[in-house]
């Protein structure tokens, strides 16, 4: 059962979402749905995108290009999750997350 939902937008700052990633949880009741906002590929690898590689991470590649409010819905039409946490791509947890 999933307890939590986290949903990220994102465009054009992977290092700073994979910092965000990194400071989330691993945990069974937990998922997490970032949602990329038509990110320009000179500036985003796709092939090695972060959270790619974590089983409890959805990446939503978005093309609309509608900003963070759009992605923010995208997310929560997606989230399943009794609880939905928004955060921003350059924000991440501290360790009493």
């Amino acid at each position: 059962m999933i307890n939590y939902s986290i949903i990220i937008p994102h465009k054009n700052i992977p290092l700073l979402l994979q910092r965000c990633l990194d400071s989330i949880p691993i945990r069974d009741d937990l998922e997490v749905i970032v949602v990329d906002d038509d990110s320009d590929p000179s500036l985003v690898d796709f092939d090695s995108f972060p959270g790619k590689d974590r089983k409890d991470v959805e990446i939503v590649l978005d093309k609309m290009g509608k900003g963070a409010g759009a992605s923010r819905n995208i997310g929560l039409s997606r989230a399943k999750g009794k609880w939905v946490v928004f955060c921003d791509a350059d924000d991440f947890f501290n360790y009493c997350f």
